[in-house]
């Protein structure tokens, strides 16, 4: 008899905790709810388990996944319906339905708790999650200099190159990071996925990964490859851009920018002295140095009035840009103020102060009338560990032939 009353108390002790573990894990179903109602994960973090998976990630990767559909679905659960509860193993799983109210529609969720009631795996919505080479090798050419013709539009060099054998317009923008394609001009069914780097991208946020057969800039190039497209039709939208020619595609040479004569100048590094040579040019050096080790964006020591600055040189920058935090300091340097638009490579706009910096100096180096518009540069400066005031393109660059030379550290203003 004692025998069997222990065994009905461990039963109903066990159904106890059962219960009581549902109803732990149905919280944390609804703080997931409300994360995608608010655009915010920082509750819903606090219950994930050390292991979490997210998409098939797992790690970092999983929880930077799990906050993009979260913060940028732009979605609204507005009711659910519990489809199935499977205990197994020491895991609990539950699957709903969730009806998203904007365009989604219904979906099925699942979350899977382990022993402690910590959401160890989530699935929101079927997403496939594909990590891409940030750092893609492209071959290079025998020829140590290239010249490569170029157009300006809007403050921006345009430049061709033969994508999956056709020839068509890219921006060169060294701020970029690698090539970066426009989605316009592909399938919107090609992959429907999202980057695994240290970033992540995602058809959510306007990003996708997409495969082509082959590159072909001027010798260089490279084939069967991933690369990250988005929707970049606001840039340049008449010119037909099939997307931007980053670092990744030029790293292997010195850039030296001639905007009077329209061509770009690819230099092997260790041929530049000796081009400088041949075409007998009077230059004035300033050392550059890395916003981080692995950064590609160089940056330059200027000052503005007595206000010393650090300037990222970036020539996909159609206009100077400055942190909007130095603006009331540097109000006696500045002339025509007034407000426009700011638009990158994401397609939204920002209104931003527009103004005229007097005078800027790059060491003995003087640019007057610097046309300069004022942005928060949180979200560039978060990236690295030497934060920049600024960035300089088109109003520096195009004023002389400039070559910028990483290898070497240096930028040359040729007289």
């Amino acid at each position: 008899m004692k025998r069997l009353a222990f065994l009905f108390l461990a039963l109903v002790c066990a159904f106890h905790v059962y219960s009581q573990d549902i109803d732990e894990c149905r919280k944390v179903v609804n703080i997931a709810i409300d994360a995608v109602n608010n655009h915010s994960t920082d509750e819903l973090k606090k219950h994930l388990s050390s292991d979490f998976t997210c998409a098939g990630k797992s790690g970092a990767i999983a929880i930077k996944v799990m906050e993009l559909l979260v913060t940028q679905l732009d979605e609204h659960i507005s009711d659910i319906r519990k489809i199935s509860e499977q205990q197994e193993n020491g895991t609990l799983t539950l699957v709903y339905d969730f009806n998203y109210s904007k365009k989604l529609g219904h979906k099925n969720a699942t979350f899977v708790f382990n022993a402690n009631n910590q959401l160890k795996q989530l699935e929101l919505l079927s997403v496939q999650v594909k990590t891409l080479d940030k750092k893609t090798d492209f071959e290079t050419p025998a020829q140590e200099i290239i010249t490569v013709p170029m157009e300006i539009q809007d403050n921006m060099i345009v430049v061709t190159a033969k994508l999956n054998g056709i020839e068509r317009k890219f921006i060169f923008d060294s701020g970029a990071q690698s090539l970066y394609l426009n989605s316009r001009y592909f399938g919107k069914d090609t992959i429907n996925s999202i980057s695994g780097a240290k970033s992540v991208n995602s058809s959510i946020s306007g990003q996708d990964i997409i495969p082509i057969d082959s590159f072909d800039f001027y010798g260089i190039k490279t084939q069967n490859k991933d690369f990250v497209m988005s929707d970049l039709s606001h840039l340049l939208k008449d010119e037909g851009i099939y997307g931007l020619i980053g670092y990744q595609v030029v790293k292997d040479y010195d850039w030296l920018f001639d905007y009077a004569n329209k061509t770009l100048t690819l230099i092997k590094p260790d041929k530049t002295a000796d081009y400088i040579n041949k075409m007998q040019y009077t230059t004035y050096e300033i050392p550059i140095q890395m916003t981080s080790e692995t950064s590609h964006i160089p940056f330059v020591k200027g000052k503005i009035g007595t206000e010393e600055v650090s300037l990222g040189i970036d020539c996909g920058a159609a206009a100077n840009l400055l942190d909007i935090a130095l603006f009331d300091k540097l109000k006696n340097n500045l002339t025509d103020i007034t407000t426009t638009e700011l638009a990158g490579v994401s397609t939204q706009k920002t209104d931003v102060q527009k103004a005229s910096v007097k005078s800027l100096a790059l060491g003995k180096k003087l640019f007057e009338n610097v046309s300069t518009v004022f942005n928060n540069m949180n979200h560039l400066n978060s990236r690295w560990e030497n934060k920049i005031d600024g960035l300089i393109g088109y109003e520096i660059l195009s004023k002389q032939k400039t070559i910028v030379s990483l290898r070497n550290k240096k930028i040359i203003f040729i007289q």
